[in-house]
C-alpha cells in the first residue's frame, strides 16, 4: 500500500510540474510554459504566446532582446536603450520603455529632437518633450509619479538644449544673425526654409530650421501669430493653420481648420488634432 502511494504520490508530482504555469496546458504544448495563457494567442504566429512575446506583432521566433528593455530587436524602435530612470533616491537607474522599446531619453535626447534635427530650437521645447514623454510612460504604468519627478529634476538642471552664445550668432543654432553679411542683421530674414544667405528669423531662440509658416520673416519658435491670422498663438483654436473666424463646429477646442475629426461627440476628450480615443481621423485633412 504504501509503494503504491509514492507512486500515486510521484505520477501526481510529475503531472503537476508538467504545466508550470497552472494554466491547464502542458508545457510540451505550452506556447509560454512560465506564463498563464490558457486561449494560447499568439498574434504573429511565430510559436511564441502573446503572454510572453517581446514582439506581440511581428513574427520573432529567436526573441532575442539585446538591450534587455523588454521589447525585442526584430520591432525594438529604440534599440542600445539604456538604463535612464532615477531609482528612489536618484542614485541608481532602471529602464522603462514604451510599447516601441523607446525610453524618456531616446524620445527626447539631450542632442537633438529624434528625427534627425541637428538641435532643440529652444531649452524649452526639450523640457516640453521630457513632461509630455514622461507623462506617456506614467499612464502606461512603465514608470510612478515619483520617479516622474525625478526625471523631470534632473532635467531642470542639466545642460541640454541650452542656448550658446556665440559671435555673430546669439542663439547658437548656426544660422548667422547677420547671414546675409549685409552689415544690417534682420534685414533679410530667413523665409521659405531658407537657411543659408540669409539672417536668423529668430536670432535669440535656437530654429536651425528657420521655419516660417506665414512667411512674414518671425520664425515660428519666436512668432506670437505663428499662422499670421490675427490671433495670437496662445488663443488661436488652430495655431498653425490660418482661420481668422475661429469656427469650430464640434465645440472641442479644435478649430475646424485643422480638425480632423470634425465630428467628435459633446464633452469628449481630444487630441491636438481634434480626436477622441476612439475615432479615426479623417484621411486627406
Amino acid at each position: 500500500m504504501a509503494r503504491l502511494l509514492a507512486v500515486v504520490f510521484l505520477v501526481c508530482a510529475v503531472a503537476f510540474a508538467a504545466d508550470q504555469d497552472g494554466d491547464g496546458v502542458p508545457d510540451d504544448k505550452d506556447n509560454c510554459p512560465a506564463a498563464p495563457n490558457e486561449l494560447q494567442l499568439d498574434s504573429d504566429g511565430d510559436g511564441v504566446g502573446n503572454a510572453c512575446d517581446v514582439c506581440l506583432h511581428v513574427s520573432d521566433p529567436d526573441q532575442d532582446d539585446t538591450d534587455g528593455d523588454g521589447v525585442g530587436d526584430a520591432c525594438d524602435g529604440c534599440p542600445d536603450t539604456d538604463a535612464d530612470v532615477p531609482d528612489y533616491g536618484g542614485e541608481t537607474f532602471h529602464v522603462a520603455v514604451d510599447a516601441a522599446g523607446c525610453s524618456a531619453s531616446q524620445l527626447c535626447p539631450c542632442d537633438g529632437p529624434k528625427g534627425g534635427v541637428v538641435s532643440w530650437t529652444s531649452r524649452a521645447r526639450y523640457v516640453a518633450c521630457l513632461h509630455r514623454q514622461t507623462t506617456r510612460l506614467r499612464r502606461l504604468g512603465r514608470i510612478t509619479p515619483v520617479e516622474r519627478w525625478h526625471i523631470l529634476h534632473i532635467a531642470a538642471t542639466d545642460g541640454c538644449a541650452r542656448a550658446r552664445d556665440l559671435p555673430g550668432d546669439r542663439d547658437g543654432d548656426g544660422i548667422p544673425d547677420d547671414g546675409d553679411e549685409s552689415g544690417r542683421p534682420g534685414d533679410s530674414p530667413c523665409r521659405g526654409g531658407a537657411t543659408t544667405n540669409c539672417d536668423d528669423n529668430c536670432p535669440r531662440i535656437r530654429n536651425p530650421l528657420q521655419s516660417d509658416t506665414d512667411g512674414d520673416g518671425i520664425g515660428d519658435a519666436c512668432d506670437p501669430d505663428i499662422d499670421g491670422d490675427g490671433i495670437p498663438n496662445a488663443a488661436d483654436d488652430c495655431p498653425k493653420n490660418a482661420d481668422p473666424k475661429q469656427e469650430d463646429a464640434d465645440d472641442d477646442g479644435v478649430g475646424d481648420a485643422c480638425d480632423l475629426c470634425p465630428d467628435t461627440p459633446e464633452a469628449e476628450d481630444v487630441d491636438a488634432h481634434g480626436c477622441a480615443s476612439e475615432q479615426t481621423p479623417a484621411t486627406g485633412s
